[in-house]
């Protein structure tokens, strides 16, 4: 038990360790590369030259070794409130502790929202990575209209925010529907996409968002970008992966074009979306 979670490890014979926190898994040996790889690169590469990164929570390191892979790259700026899982899964998860030691990482142990909001840093790219906000716990406040603000603020022109944004699955996409119709509510252009994740059990749903156009690159040019970023060994994402995670159903992109609501500090919590039960 952290000072504000319940962190446990766990070995499993099909996924190997898994990560869970408050009882809900976040990560695992054998796949979290899916994750990761769908939340960091389509922004990166869809940004001409990201040199500075900001990553909101990333505790395990993950998302900080996608974002790192880019030759781009000059500084990353990660900000987790909780040190014991960084601790912790450096020691027993560490799947990219050596992401915590390359001199392009600055690894902050604050509240993101509050770090952003005193920082006076830009940056090229942003990456929201946390637990899904049960409530009005921890991550609730990160997704939000009013961080969503703050985080365009903080973009450099052409910058790229891109975050996890709940399940797909059509039991909750209401949910999904939520975070994009919140994000569309600050940034000029959103593009919802999925990816299926075996641990979760389900597709699992990330926004992109930027005040500029974000294109629609083909299988090639994906492909072009990420050999020119060094980058073209990913375990997942390539460019035909790329077509399949940004094809979203006829049902879905109803499902987002016609529900959820745009979530604001001041809401009453029982109104926020909160991960499925």
């Amino acid at each position: 038990k952290t000072k504000y979670q319940l962190l446990e490890i766990v070995k499993t014979p099909d996924f190997g360790n898994v990560l869970f926190l408050d009882g809900d898994p976040q990560s695992s040996e054998s796949e979290e590369h899916i994750f990761n790889e769908c939340l960091v690169h389509p922004s990166m590469i869809m940004n001409p030259k990201p040199k500075r990164v900001f990553i909101g929570g990333g505790g395990t390191g993950l998302t900080l070794r996608e974002v790192l892979r880019h030759e781009t790259v000059s500084r990353v700026d990660i900000v987790d409130i909780d040190k014991e899982v960084v601790d912790i899964c450096k020691s027993l998860y560490n799947y990219a502790s050596e992401s915590f030691s390359d001199p392009r990482t600055r690894l902050y142990h604050d509240d993101a929202r509050k770090f952003l909001f005193e920082s006076d840093s830009k940056y090229d790219c942003v990456f929201l990575d946390t637990t899904m906000p049960h409530h009005d716990d921890i991550a609730a406040p990160l997704y939000r209209k009013e961080f969503f603000d703050l985080i365009k603020n903080k973009l450099n022109s052409g910058g790229m925010f891109a975050t996890a944004a709940n399940s797909a699955d059509y039991r909750y996409a209401t949910r999904f529907a939520s975070v994009v119709k919140t994000l569309k509510a600050v940034f000029n252009f959103v593009v919802p996409y999925t990816a299926y994740t075996p641990l979760f059990g389900q597709e699992w749903a990330f926004a992109l968002a930027s005040d500029t156009p974000i294109p629609a690159f083909d299988s090639a040019s994906v492909d072009e970008k990420l050999s020119q970023r060094g980058c073209s060994n990913l375990s997942f994402y390539d460019g035909l992966t790329h077509q399949r995670i940004f094809s979203i159903d006829k049902k879905l992109r109803k499902t987002l074009e016609t529900e959820g609501k745009i979530v604001s500090d001041s809401m009453d919590a029982r109104d926020e979306i909160f991960v499925p039960e």
